[in-house]
């Protein structure tokens, strides 16, 4: 194949048409981004404001003190139930084989006392 002077092109006016317009909307987009870049280049950039910054900070505090107070109930609750495993433990020895679990049962819970007392 030659290109040559006299070689043939057969477009379509619709396809010239569509090239044109993809063109121009591809120049247009770039001048838009150029423009948009220099506005940007000129503003001073952006600071966190005070009050954003303070409700932050409230909500992170109330966060914490709310995971304080669930830490706080859960020991609580593993304090009640190792004292339900004591008096259980003294009502149910009949000399059967599930004496021994609940005996178990109370070693495990000062095993996680103490693990997290860390």
């Amino acid at each position: 194949m030659k290109i040559s002077e006299n070689t043939e092109f057969k477009i379509d006016v619709k396809t010239v048409i569509g090239i044109i317009m993809l063109t121009t909307t591809l120049v247009g987009m770039y001048y838009s981004l150029q423009d948009d870049i220099d506005l940007a280049k000129r503003l001073p950039p952006t600071e966190v404001k005070r009050l954003e910054y303070d409700l932050k900070e409230q909500w992170n505090h109330a966060n914490i003190e709310d995971l304080k107070e669930r830490v706080d109930m859960m020991e609580q609750m593993g304090d009640i139930l190792s004292e339900e495993i004591k008096v259980l433990s003294t009502l149910v020895k009949d000399g059967t084989k599930t004496d021994g679990k609940l005996d178990e049962l109370a070693k495990q819970v000062l095993a996680l006392k103490s693990k997290k007392r860390r």
